[in-house]
């Protein structure tokens, strides 16, 4: 006669967390084979997806992929082939768990008291790769080993720790006065103030000011954040892009487009954690906030340095971005898509230390030789 099946038990939460920027949910389960990590992005949207890692097994290794588990639905536990602990498994301590989030809000680190267990970075979900685990033998198919990663993500665990808790006291009044200062040795005596973080963390504002004729509006603490998937396009690189501010520029004959647009700022200024992604030179964006324009195009004061801008100091170690949001109608904007930033900025006769700023007409772009 045959024995009836173990029923398996429903997986239990160990330790949950959510990003300080992001729409991301990390939590760490265990079930009767296994515990995972698991990071959760939108969740009850209909954009949601989740990043997965493998911390350890709970039972005996198998000797192979459990793909029945995998068809019902279920975590699977690692082959015996890949695991360093124990055969028979191991069990967290809950009490003692906690997740550290990296600085851009969209990787997350799990540690076990002062012990690295577990990394999702944000390159986790390329090529097969999932994560990091203290417990995973050489290239696990869930986990790989932590061990060969472990210096470079436990100094990035700390300088994280360091980051976030630079924001617990008073960190605006510093942040603040910073930027006042640069803006107003650009353009002198500020005009006005507008907070736009609608009382949401971080704090940001939008300040404005006069010069030569122009009337300008430049975010201040948008940088306060680095962005998200930077590191991904960028690598070595990404401390040079990852921090930006906003800002528009008008004639005084355009100045009362000022206002639709520093709203228009204002909303753009979380997309890269609203959709973890990250805004750079060259990005485009739709835009119906002037009429008869149809999108804005970023470009990066830094890389063109014929502009006249703020100087900002590096912050944190990272270089700080001014995106100039410059408007584009709509044969401009299909025209820019199909040539690129570098060609178009290329073969502009405009006078380039003038690009940024509005004047009510186009670019040229639409015109351009194919």
């Amino acid at each position: 006669m045959f024995g009836k099946k173990k029923k398996l038990s429903k997986p239990v939460i160990l330790a949950e967390s959510w990003s300080p920027t992001c729409r991301v949910q990390a939590l760490v389960e265990e079930s009767d084979t296994c515990c995972y990590f698991y990071l959760w992005f939108h969740p009850g949207t209909e954009n949601t997806y989740i990043k997965n890692c493998w911390i350890c097994n709970v039972g005996k290794s198998p000797d192979k992929i459990d793909v029945d588990a995998m068809k019902a639905g279920m975590a699977p536990a690692m082959p015996a082939e890949f695991v360093k602990h124990d055969a028979d498994g191991i069990r967290l301590d809950r009490d003692r768990l906690s997740v550290v989030w990296f600085e851009e809000g969209d990787a997350a680190a799990l540690l076990e008291g002062n012990t690295l267990l577990c990394v999702i970075p944000g390159w986790s979900g390329y090529q097969g790769f999932s994560g990091y685990s203290r417990y995973a033998l050489g290239t696990g198919p869930y986990a790989w080993d932590l061990a060969p990663a472990e210096e470079v993500l436990g100094e990035r665990v700390f300088k994280s720790r360091s980051f976030w808790n630079y924001f617990e006291n008073g960190y605006w009044n510093e942040v603040q006065q910073m930027h006042m200062d640069i803006l107003e040795r650009f353009f002198g005596k500020q005009e006005k103030y507008f907070a736009i973080d609608g009382g949401n963390f971080p704090n940001k504002a939008l300040i404005t000011g006069t010069r030569g004729g122009v009337s300008y509006g430049i975010t201040a603490g948008v940088s306060l954040l680095p962005m998200p998937q930077v590191e991904q396009y960028f690598q070595e690189e990404a401390s040079d892009f990852r921090r930006i501010e906003l800002g528009f520029a008008a004639t005084e004959a355009q100045s009362g487009v000022c206002m639709k647009m520093y709203s228009y700022l204002s909303a753009i200024s979380n997309i890269p954690w609203r959709d973890i992604s990250f805004l750079g030179h060259g990005h485009t964006i739709p835009c119906d906030a002037i009429e008869g324009f149809s999108a804005v195009w970023l470009l990066d004061s830094r890389l063109l340095p014929q502009i006249p801008a703020p100087s900002y100091p590096d912050f944190m170690g990272d270089r700080i971005n001014l995106l100039w949001a410059v408007p584009l109608k709509e044969a401009e904007f299909g025209r820019l898509k199909e040539m690129g930033t570098e060609e178009a900025l290329k073969r502009l006769e405009r006078d380039l230390t003038e690009i940024h700023i509005f004047n009510g007409v186009e670019k040229g772009i639409a015109s351009l030789d194919s």
